[in-house]
């Protein structure tokens, strides 16, 4: 039977874990932000906001999920966009987010099948992918009919499922 001393010693210490943790992911989330915010420089959402200004890795925070999720969403478009590498991503984030942000990569000449398809197969890769989306969607207004349209018909045949929330209309 355990006594009421190592109750309280063993509950202690995993708070003290906690604590732990939660001040190392709030470290690894600002020297994350710092670098996209970097990387992304002066450039500019179709709106006119500075690009760090996108979203995706609130609207993850917001809906719980952890942090190498919410760090994706700030460099999902590092390879893509700048000049960040992934050993520069390897070196701050690890692995796992690095081949989720490749994932979120389109190469020249990609295949959207095989794009969409491989997201899918990655839970981090799909729910940045799915909020991005939504983001997108909300703030298209800034843009013109013809992308909008293009945009939404998109979104229709390959991303729909990513989120209950994405609007079907």
């Amino acid at each position: 039977m355990v006594n009421t001393k190592e109750k309280e010693d063993s509950f202690m210490e995993e708070m003290r874990t906690k604590e732990k943790q939660i001040v190392y992911d709030q470290a690894l989330y600002e020297k994350a932000y710092e670098f996209a915010k970097k990387k992304h420089g002066t450039q500019k959402r179709i709106g006119g906001d500075p690009y760090i200004t996108h979203p995706v890795a609130k609207i993850l925070k917001k809906e719980g999920y952890d942090i190498e999720y919410q760090i994706v969403a700030l460099f999902h478009d590092l390879l893509e966009d700048t000049d960040a590498t992934e050993d520069e991503i390897r070196s701050i984030a690890g692995e796992e987010v690095l081949q989720a942000v490749k994932l979120l990569t389109k190469e020249k000449g990609y295949d959207m099948q095989t794009y969409v398809t491989r997201i899918r197969q990655n839970p981090i890769a799909y729910a940045v992918k799915g909020a991005d989306r939504l983001h997108n969607l909300r703030s298209a207004s800034c843009t013109s009919r013809h992308f909008r349209q293009k945009y939404i018909t998109e979104t229709e045949t390959w991303y729909l499922s990513f989120r209950p929330d994405i609007p079907q209309e």
